[in-house]
């Protein structure tokens, strides 16, 4: 991305820039302030942990394979630290 392609005409830290980056005016969903897809990635965050947990258990109790399970496990881990980290941006972003 070149200098003359970036908001405002320039690199961060110039002093042409007013206001903080990054921030919207205006309601959400509105045309200064675009609804944003964090709440429908926040539903597919929930499916995959559920799908994961459903997989952790599968391997437990019907294949009986601890790999498979702790591997499974960790994905189900991941999973939930991505809910937690969606619906902290989804709070900031209201």
């Amino acid at each position: 991305m070149t200098d003359a392609s970036m908001p405002h005409g320039g690199a961060g830290g110039s002093g042409s820039v007013r206001g903080r980056r990054g921030r919207l005016k205006g309601a959400l969903g509105s045309h200064d302030r675009p609804a944003s897809a964090l709440a429908f990635r926040l539903i597919l965050a929930w499916f995959g942990a559920a799908v994961l947990l459903a997989a952790t258990v599968l391997a437990v109790v019907w294949a009986h394979h601890t790999l498979l399970a702790v591997v499974f496990a960790a994905g189900f881990l991941g999973a939930c630290l991505n809910i937690y980290w969606v619906r902290q941006r989804l709070r900031h972003e209201r």
